[in-house]
């Protein structure tokens, strides 16, 4: 254990100091100071933090003051809009309704960027190379499982398969007490029918509006929430909490919380080891920076954007636990060699959905969350009703 965590702090540390050295050609030389606002959400890492504090200490005369906006994901567009933002941290789901409304304006890649595909469309302006936002990090549901014993075989199981088959050894983000949570649900259901049928949701974001072909694929869920054969739990601080304090066997979560749990949980006598596999399909969500409309400063927000961005800002970001977004980060050697697992989110993030991208997505997603909660919990049936709903936002 000491060792393992030793070399993941040499890690950062390197990772720090080439970000520094890199970041000499982000230097900017101004004739008159000027301070960008970057609206965001909760920082709960620190290493947004730490993106940030580089950026100031090398330009100090264009400094990024963070304004922390306290959102759920649902309402983070009405909110980030009551700041007076030059750039704004947006959930990949906001994009194309803050874009549809004027209020960003496109920004360019840096040409020496290796998006990885199913990240860039979340962000790219559809029928062109532009991009409305540049991906900050990625994030994709991944089916955590705790090892007892590592030699024995265990391959890696399948989100359908563990649902059927490991009765009270499961838990996700399968209920919702509030608007803060409801958006965790949504993504859990959506994963849960991709488990059963993948053409529910397609690669570009398409959502099925065929009732049977809901029935169907979300029938074992609900039989498995009936029977109390899985843990739903609303949100994913809970689940983290029930995972770890029952001992469960597997977790649906998404992989920042990784270096956390793996640290604790390797503490426990009868853990032997916490892994993180594909679910195979897990819904591709994450961050992008996008230049305000109003911004006074664009050509220095676009700067900024560059460098918090870069592949050597991706390297630090894993280290803290979050999904890189760029090719050049998960092929790392040294990176790999530290941090294993990035691997697994790399097979994850290429075999990942993205939700419906579409500027109704707000109440489409509010929609989509009342009728699947009745349908699951309250022994509703799905109806025509639930297919007219989400067809008329997402139409």
């Amino acid at each position: 254990m000491t060792e393992l965590y030793s070399r993941r702090s040499f890690l950062a540390g390197a990772l720090t100091v080439g970000t520094l050295s890199a970041g000499a050609g982000y230097v900017l030389t101004r004739k008159e100071p000027v301070e960008l606002v970057l609206a965001t959400g909760v920082d709960t890492t620190g290493g947004r933090s730490q993106l940030l504090t580089m950026w100031n200490q090398l330009n100090p005369d264009a400094r990024i003051r963070a304004e922390t906006v306290p959102s759920s994901t649902r309402d983070q567009y009405e909110k980030f809009l009551g700041t007076d933002a030059d750039i704004f941290n947006l959930d990949v789901i906001h994009i194309p309704r803050f874009a549809a409304q004027g209020r960003i304006v496109p920004v360019a890649l840096p040409p020496d960027l290796s998006l990885m595909a199913e990240v860039g469309r979340l962000s790219q302006r559809p029928g062109s190379d532009e991009f409305w936002a540049v991906p900050f990090n990625t994030d994709v549901g991944m089916l955590y499982r705790r090892v007892t014993d590592k030699s024995v075989a265990d391959p890696p199981p399948t989100l359908k398969g563990v649902v059927a088959s490991s009765p009270g050894q499961f838990v996700g983000q399968l209920q919702t007490v509030s608007q803060q949570t409801d958006e965790a649900f949504v993504i859990n259901v959506l994963e849960q029918a991709l488990a059963q049928d993948d053409a529910i949701l397609t690669e570009d974001g398409v959502l099925s509006f065929n009732l049977g072909q809901w029935r169907a694929a979300l029938g074992p869920l609900a039989a498995a929430i009936k029977a109390k054969r899985i843990g739903a739990e609303a949100g994913e601080a809970d689940t983290n909490r029930t995972f770890q304090r029952s001992g469960l066997r597997y977790m649906r979560n998404w992989p920042v919380y990784f270096p956390a749990i793996d640290r604790a949980e390797r503490t426990k006598r009868d853990t032997a080891e916490i892994r993180v596999g594909t679910l195979p399909t897990g819904i591709i969500g994450g961050q992008s920076l996008a230049i305000s409309a109003r911004s006074e400063n664009r050509d220095v927000a676009e700067a900024a954007i560059r460098f918090l961005t870069s592949k050597t800002a991706q390297l630090l970001l894993a280290k803290y636990g979050f999904a890189p977004t760029v090719l050049d980060a998960y092929i790392d050697q040294r990176l790999l060699e530290s941090l294993p697992h990035v691997q697994s989110i790399r097979y994850a993030v290429e075999a990942s959905r993205p939700r419906p991208m579409h500027e109704n997505y707000a109440e489409f997603a509010r929609l989509f969350a009342q009728h699947t909660h009745r349908y699951l919990y309250d022994g509703e049936p799905l109806s025509q009703r639930f297919i007219e709903d989400i067809q008329k936002e997402l139409g």
